[in-house]
């Protein structure tokens, strides 16, 4: 943080765009950001949600190469630009910090393969629980005893997440619905049944 410059984001702003040169990265402090890939069919597709503490846009810095995605802001955020050459100065000087970046690339693409694999292996049903789980404990907010999804996402990102289509997308949500293990609102979800949505994505469920 002390090599970068503080910066605020509004919900919606464009904090990188896929295509555009750019030789800095950003390390967001708080809110959380969407990260999505343009599709052949000019749709942008969902490829990761990152929150306060995670980096973003490193590849461009290490690679010399154009972003190769775009990151939007879905609520107000905080957070240090880091321009690319003060932050390859600082790897050199600290290898346990160029170690990490390392360590989270690898990360990023264990996950990546895991959902390749998830996509071959399990119907739309069982994927798109396992994503509303992950959306629910790791960006959730506990509403009375439901949980509030705080990520904004589109029945298109969603269904691109999970390599489907839209209109199945949507009916499945509507099944979902139909078994109580959710509800849908305007641009809101609520998870009812979190693990009852566990066992429908063959995730272990929580002891009681």
């Amino acid at each position: 943080m002390s090599i970068g410059s503080p910066r605020q984001y509004a919900p919606g702003e464009k904090i990188l765009v896929e295509g555009a040169p750019g030789d800095y990265l950003v390390l967001l402090t708080t809110g959380r950001v969407k990260v999505t890939g343009r599709l052949c069919n000019g749709h942008e597709g969902l490829i990761a949600i990152r929150v306060g503490g995670d980096v973003v846009g490193e590849m461009a810095v290490i690679d010399n190469v154009p972003r190769s995605a775009t990151v939007t802001a879905c609520d107000d955020i905080d957070a240090h630009v880091v321009e690319g050459r003060a932050m390859r100065r600082f790897l050199d000087k600290h290898p346990e910090a160029a170690m990490q970046i390392v360590r989270l690339s690898n990360h990023r693409l264990r996950t990546a393969n895991a959902w390749r694999i998830a996509f071959g292996e399990f119907p739309v049903r069982v994927r798109l629980a396992r994503v509303l789980v992950e959306l629910a404990e790791d960006y959730g907010r506990a509403v009375r005893s439901h949980t509030l999804i705080c990520i904004d996402l589109t029945h298109t990102e969603l269904a691109t997440f999970i390599g489907s289509q839209r209109e199945t997308v949507q009916k499945t949500l509507a099944g979902f619905r139909a078994e109580g293990v959710i509800t849908t609102g305007c641009r809101r979800m609520e998870v009812i049944k979190l693990d009852r949505l566990r066992t429908i994505g063959l995730l272990p469920t929580t002891s009681r």
